[in-house]
């Protein structure tokens, strides 16, 4: 018989001993009491856990057997290959000499080669180009502005027309021909 779906996550918090709830381990070992497919299923994983647990621990060393073991690993590490005697340092400071002098050199050629690669551009020929006066300047940070100056203009003078149509500063077309004495009347 297995047990039941329902109470599987509570079998394995329960055979782990992580059943913490005291209202839920009640109902658990209720539970238990009535079904017997639960129960079997706690014994077998009970039986399981103690031969995993028992069969996953190294045996126990003696004295001796520990001493004569710690003694072969100290052996093996001094004289294990590739261990460098006395001066050590010197043959893994000359591979890092190398290296840095490599790095020196690269560095330097790049930078001597620069303009070949990259063309001209450098900071010192930009000092020769003529600078700009600060008018100018001003002029040049406010180029959008200029560009769009004509729209603006065009803009201004649509809002500008008065509501009888005519634009300012252009002769009336009905008056035309006809000159307004004092009195503003026009006189034909």
């Amino acid at each position: 018989m297995q047990a039941c779906r329902n109470h599987n996550e509570t079998l394995m918090l329960d055979v782990l001993d992580e059943l913490t709830d005291p209202r839920v381990r009640r109902d658990w070992e209720g539970h238990l009491a009535s079904c017997t497919g639960c129960r079997t299923e706690k014994e077998r994983m009970l039986h399981l856990l103690v031969q995993v647990r028992a069969s996953g621990s190294p045996p126990e060393l003696s004295d001796a057997e520990a001493r004569r073991m710690a003694g072969a690993v100290s052996r093996e590490f001094r004289n294990r290959p590739g261990r460098v005697s006395g001066s050590g340092w010197s043959f893994r400071l000359v591979p890092a000499l190398a290296a840095a002098c490599v790095l020196v050199i690269t560095v330097m050629a790049g930078y001597w080669l620069q303009d070949s690669f990259f063309g001209a551009g450098r900071v010192g020929d930009l000092a020769s180009e003529p600078q700009l006066e600060p008018p100018d300047l001003d002029v040049v940070k406010h180029l959008d502005l200029l560009r769009d100056m004509d729209t603006i203009e065009k803009l201004i003078q649509i809002v500008d027309i008065p509501d009888n149509g005519l634009v300012p500063g252009e002769p009336n077309p009905e008056t035309q021909g006809t000159q307004p004495d004092g009195n503003s009347h026009v006189v034909a």
